[in-house]
């Protein structure tokens, strides 16, 4: 308890951790109660069931977590969090952990991952983690050391809303300059019975009135020079002329590139027209029985 300024009619939260209450609880407890006197209070709680416990906002002035059971502490954003709630404005936090000098070990946090921890949840006024004696704490590893800090809740409480005052809000908007006005414009500055009109007929010079040859319109549907693909509204007849050379394509027989379509699909390639078509006699016209164009039921 030494270095913890506890003042009479405070109220005062105590967490623990572990599954065992600590022996020193009870003498811990009575220290307490003998600083905030009479006025003040002392409570208990469990670290893992502080949530449970419903606590309204601002109940506590000072919560000390860890100093019990200081081998088995682990503070989160959650537990910090919860603290942080359920302390008065600018009330205080006093944090005792077992932590590493450094980051980058695994058998626990850092001092600093502690003091940033803090800082996540709400808590300004971060004090620097200082070193304290183990004392009769013997379970801690050998590679961490116990630190405590202390931090302080802002000056406001959770959730606290404020309306802020614009200082632009209020403002007139400010005259017009010289340079502005010059540029200014009125309706009888856009009427004017002297301005001389140009012919715009006279911007035109005689290839503009050339008819355009109808090759060179065709041309805006082509899709480059080697593949032609009419637009959706094709206005221009390259649509009719695609169809017609596609009509003129299918009527057209089909021959076989390697000689050796008729003999089935295991001896034709995958772009071969008969893909799919039984075998048939070279020059046999390939017709389907009335079976095969029945549907399947």
């Amino acid at each position: 308890m030494e270095g913890i300024k506890i003042e009479q009619g405070q109220s005062i939260l105590l967490l623990w951790f572990g599954q065992d209450p600590s022996e020193v609880m009870k003498d811990t407890v009575n220290r307490l109660l003998q600083k905030v006197g009479q006025s003040g209070k002392v409570q208990v709680e469990h670290a893992e069931r502080l949530s449970l416990s419903a606590h309204s906002n601002s109940s506590f002035d000072i919560v000390i977590s860890g100093l019990l059971n200081s081998s088995k502490a682990s503070h989160d954003t959650n537990l910090l969090g919860e603290v942080c709630r359920i302390l008065k404005p600018r009330g205080k936090i006093i944090v005792q952990e077992p932590t590493t000098e450094s980051a980058g070990s695994a058998t626990g946090k850092s001092k600093d991952k502690l003091k940033s921890l803090l800082k996540l949840s709400g808590f300004v006024d971060i004090s620097e983690p200082v070193k304290v004696e183990q004392g009769d704490v013997t379970d801690i590893p050998g590679s961490t050391e116990l630190y405590r800090l202390d931090a302080a809740k802002p000056d406001y409480e959770v959730g606290a809303s404020s309306q802020l005052k614009l200082s632009f809000a209020s403002k007139a908007p400010a005259p017009a300059t010289n340079a502005e006005q010059v540029w200014s414009l009125s309706a009888n500055d856009l009427v004017d019975d002297d301005l001389e009109l140009i012919n715009d007929d006279d911007l035109l010079d005689d290839d503009d009135l050339k008819k355009p040859d109808p090759s060179s319109l065709r041309a805006s549907c082509a899709d480059g020079p080697k593949k032609k693909k009419a637009c959706k509204n094709c206005t221009c007849g390259l649509a009719d002329e695609l169809d017609a050379e596609s009509a003129k394509q299918n009527s057209q027989p089909k021959t076989s590139a390697c000689g050796s379509c008729y003999l089935g699909d295991a001896f034709r390639c995958a772009s071969c027209p008969y893909v799919g078509m039984p075998a048939f006699k070279p020059g046999e016209k390939i017709q389907l029985s009335k079976q095969q164009l029945k549907a399947d039921i």
